[in-house]
């Protein structure tokens, strides 16, 4: 998801890491901690490995783990950039949606219909092409564990423990967690927070407007 975003930031100012969770991409396998507190706990620890002072950019699911470490406080973290970012917020679980999610699983047809649907501008073949093949790496723990377990849980209470600057984006477009909401939930929960709207744009915004992104993350780390 970040690759369009990562070739458009200077490498002699910026050192990247790009971090799968436990389950996708190349990381572990592992049976358990496909929940908030497991992927959190992925989050604390490349945090830690880090022996300099961190910008953590966390886009949709990412963005709920970000805040929630983030108001932990680590020591290491200088400013915090959401795009997209999950909601704070418990969000109300449906049984027919949780059904199409398992569906999904293992159905290239089926993803790319789903990230096609979430997005307001489409990407080039090649990179949509990828983050199927990605989704398609995907443990079945993970798919379906941080829809039972991570989705659901409310962190809303722990957002008034950051104290670091942050800057959230949102698209004006995204049908998944509508800008309004990314406002008021996340960004007017955050204090001082800024919050900014990117028009004709859906919710994987990493790939539909990676300059937008980059620049935000050159502009909020001068």
């Amino acid at each position: 998801m970040w690759y369009e975003v990562a070739e458009r930031l200077d490498p002699g100012r910026f050192t990247l890491h790009l971090l799968d969770f436990r389950g996708c991409g190349l990381s572990d396998r592992p049976r358990t901690g496909h929940d908030l507190d497991g992927y959190a706990g992925d989050l604390r620890a490349a945090l830690a490995s880090i022996e300099a002072p961190v910008t953590l950019v966390g886009h949709s699911m990412g963005g709920k783990l970000a805040q929630l470490v983030a108001s932990e406080r680590p020591s290491n973290l200088a400013r915090l950039l959401l795009v997209a970012p999950g909601l704070p917020r418990a969000l109300r679980l449906s049984p027919q949606h949780r059904e199409l999610t398992l569906d999904a699983f293992g159905s290239r047809e089926r993803i790319e219909r789903f990230q096609r649907a979430a997005m307001a501008a489409q990407p080039p073949p090649a990179t949509m092409q990828r983050i199927v093949e990605d989704a398609l790496l995907c443990q079945f723990e993970h798919w379906i564990g941080w829809y039972d377990r991570g989705r659901g849980i409310d962190v809303s209470d722990r957002l008034a423990s950051i104290a670091i600057p942050t800057l959230v984006v949102a698209g004006a477009g995204d049908p998944l967690v509508p800008q309004a909401r990314i406002k008021t939930d996340v960004a007017g929960a955050i204090e001082a927070a800024l919050f900014v709207s990117l028009r004709n744009a859906g919710h994987n915004l990493p790939i539909e407007a990676p300059a937008d992104i980059a620049s935000a993350v050159e502009r909020f780390t001068r």
